[in-house]
């Protein structure tokens, strides 16, 4: 049985999850069928949608399994508000609420959001104490004022005070132009504590952490990718093809952020993390690169060539793709040697860490 202070986070996730769950399947339910005109838009929300569905079924289990677990339960809470309130923005759109309920509602659930995931960061995957601060080799525990700001708001007060000011100031201000910088801080905050855990002794740690990590470069990607194409063959495709595409790696980035997650929550053994965040910065670094050049020599050079040599649009653009895909190895390589310099070291062999048994982690043993 969970001890009786966890009771009620462990109900909080069971409930929220599960409307959430409720809200999403309304949501599909009033989305399909689509008009024609908004086709792809709705492809695209339902593809938010069942990201949601999954991180909240995700939620459920862990707090299903570990409701006695304070790592797992933050992490848990954590995803339940960021993921539910997404399914509830999209809820209050379908149903068109009018201006001020859904003020209201979704200023609560950014408070809830904001501060379950400070609290997350500093609980998971073990919690961040005093100690572990001032031993940190961060300067957030070189430095006696930044070590004592962030001792200071270890204290779960911290967390909802961080969370209260920046909903104040989205509510007085509404807006994009507020909410992002408001959101940005709320994560920075969050980063400074996983940073702090990245930079501590246990290894099983490091490897959780740098799986969220993992997650958000993955997202980065995709989405750089996204425009990079964009920008390359935006002038050649039509809208219906370049909305096509920006789906396509719309729901690559949520797949890879769903599976990362699960990859941090339920398992932490023998695939290195850090290796894999190092193939990512290489390869994403390579593609957007070679994407970049491709626009530039496709604007200022190709039709240069195309008017000089008398040779056809397709022509050139063949020449000009083979040569970048014989670029892509060469290039590769020296990224990757650029980058070993800069990139998460992977520790696995000095400091051995234990296969982990998902059903073990989830109780919480």
């Amino acid at each position: 049985m969970a001890p009786p202070r966890f009771t009620f986070d462990r109900l909080l996730v069971l409930t929220a999850s599960s409307a959430g769950i409720i809200a999403a399947i309304v949501v599909l339910s009033l989305s399909w069928p689509a008009p024609a005109g908004v086709l792809i838009a709705r492809i695209s929300d339902t593809a938010s949608i069942a990201m949601c569905l999954v991180v909240l079924a995700m939620a459920l289990l862990i707090a299903w399994r570990a409701g006695g677990h304070a790592p797992n339960m933050a992490i848990a809470l954590s995803m339940t508000f960021i993921y539910g309130g997404i399914v509830a923005n999209l809820l209050l759109d379908r149903l068109q609420v009018v201006t001020a309920p859904r003020q209201f509602v979704q200023l609560l659930l950014f408070l809830l959001a904001s501060a379950f995931f400070i609290r997350a960061t500093q609980l998971f995957p073990r919690r961040l104490g005093a100690s572990d601060i001032a031993s940190s080799p961060t300067i957030w525990g070189k430095s006696p004022p930044l070590r004592q700001a962030a001792t200071s708001l270890l204290h779960p007060a911290g967390a909802w005070a961080i969370s209260a000011i920046a909903t104040a100031v989205i509510a007085v201000t509404p807006g994009v132009h507020v909410f992002i910088p408001m959101w940005m801080a709320v994560t920075a905050t969050g980063i400074l504590y996983f940073y702090i855990t990245l930079r501590g002794s246990d290894g099983e740690a490091r490897h959780k952490v740098l799986w969220f990590f993992e997650a958000v470069l993955a997202a980065a990607m995709f989405t750089v990718f996204a425009g990079a194409i964009d920008l390359v063959l935006g002038e050649s495709m039509t809208p219906d093809a370049r909305a096509v595409v920006q789906l396509i790696f719309r729901i690559a980035a949520g797949l890879s952020v769903v599976i990362c997650l699960a990859t941090a929550v339920f398992y932490a053994g023998a695939m290195s993390s850090a290796l894999v965040i190092r193939k990512t910065l290489v390869f994403g670094a390579t593609v957007g690169l070679l994407l970049f050049l491709s626009a530039v020599v496709e604007i200022y050079v190709a039709h240069s060539l195309i008017h000089a040599l008398h040779v056809s649009d397709r022509f050139t653009s063949a020449v000009l793709g083979a040569i970048f895909g014989l670029a892509f190895h060469p290039l590769k390589n020296r990224i990757e040697h650029f980058m070993k310099r800069f990139a998460p070291k992977d520790k696995t062999s000095t400091e051995p860490t234990a296969t982990i048994n998902p059903r073990a982690e989830l109780s919480g043993q």
